[in-house]
């Protein structure tokens, strides 16, 4: 995934994983895998993602279901890209979607609802988490927040900024980097911009206007491919302040890196990924039970450690580092800014021709 580079895994996590595999034992009676089909494909994300599966969530779920797990890693959009060339004949269980893939697969009728008598942890999640029809439901919940450089700032005498209009504070001229918009932070920052202009995702054109004025400025100078690059520009001081999911700066802050995380009083933008299953999957209930165990709070509570992230369990407690700045409760959660998915993944193309042509043109 874009937008995680997670940390180690912290001391208790194994016997809270025996807590997790307690609670899928009851599954076992009438799991696929008692039928024969002891096999379920999860397509994931790669690099630290991976790692936290294959070392510890894998071996839990085999342990405490005697079901395979298989591992396919890749992006967000290529593994989309897979599960759209086979969707007459899935060969993928369940997909780790980002809001946008999740929003396109549901037009596409690519995702089946998930089964209550499997899926029995659901009833137990946020409703902000849970899809309007049950058709997947959230990973954790995170947030698109400003990243910015607390030792540059603090050596020119700047606050820390507490709200989006501050991006356009005149000291911060040639300071300002974004990320370029094929990456999920800049395509939402254009929809907050959009909103605090008024307006909606029905036209972008108020919160395009906000960001050329920020680019005419002169504070933004700069764009970076990825946000592994933009952490470094981050660090490094090549820019002192950017737009960026919200985990990014606080695990660099939490490494000891002079960068934090600010989360705007007009609020920040709600950010999600889903756990979906195919519509057609090869091993069908073997599905519902991994999604079942991946919502459970145990691995909930592992996951959203690791991932510095709101969990969709309530009671599951809020990580150290969100303490005081993300809530874990529907009416804090509601406080936050929501993007129109479908009308966005509708429109991105044109918003996209827009954005390169105003924003990051020459």
């Amino acid at each position: 995934m874009k937008l995680m580079a997670m940390l180690g895994m912290y001391g208790r996590g194994a016997r809270r994983l025996l807590g997790a595999m307690a609670l899928a034992l009851p599954l076992l009676s009438g799991n696929a895998a008692a039928q024969g089909e002891n096999e379920v494909v999860f397509a994931g994300f790669g690099g630290s993602l991976e790692t936290l599966f294959r070392d510890k969530i894998t071996p839990a779920f085999e342990k405490a279901t005697g079901i395979k797990l298989k591992y396919v890693v890749g992006t967000a959009l290529s593994n989309y890209g897979k599960v759209l060339a086979a969707r007459n004949k899935p060969d993928i269980d369940v997909y780790w979607s980002n809001e946008l893939t999740h929003a396109a697969g549901k037009q596409q009728g690519l995702y089946a609802k998930l089964d209550p008598a499997i899926v029995t942890h659901l009833p137990d999640v946020l409703k902000v988490a849970r899809d309007v029809d049950d058709i997947g439901v959230a990973v954790f919940l995170i947030a698109t927040v400003i990243q910015y450089n607390t030792q540059a700032y603090a050596e020119a005498g700047i606050p820390p900024p507490t709200s989006w209009n501050d991006l356009a504070d005149p000291r911060l001229k040639g300071r300002v980097a974004l990320l370029n918009f094929n990456v999920a932070a800049s395509q939402d920052l254009l929809v907050i911009m959009t909103r605090l202009a008024g307006g909606t995702e029905a036209d972008v054109r108020p919160g395009l206007a906000k960001i050329k004025a920020l680019k005419d400025s002169g504070n933004l100078v700069s764009f970076a491919s990825t946000p592994a690059e933009l952490d470094n520009m981050i660090v490094q001081k090549q820019a002192w302040v950017t737009v960026q999911s919200s985990p990014r700066p606080l695990m660099l802050k939490q490494k000891g890196a002079p960068v934090d995380a600010a989360f705007p009083k007009e609020g920040a933008g709600f950010f999600t990924n889903y756990f979906d299953v195919l519509k057609g999957a090869p091993h069908a209930k073997n599905a519902q039970i991994l999604v079942n165990f991946l919502i459970s709070p145990e691995i909930q509570r592992l996951i959203a450690e690791e991932a510095v992230a709101i969990s969709i369990q309530k009671g599951v407690p809020v990580p150290k580092a969100l303490e005081g700045r993300m809530s874990a409760d529907e009416q804090g959660l509601s406080k936050m800014i929501r993007i129109d998915r479908a009308t966005m993944n509708r429109d991105l193309d044109k918003w996209s021709e827009m954005w390169n042509r105003e924003i990051e043109a020459k």
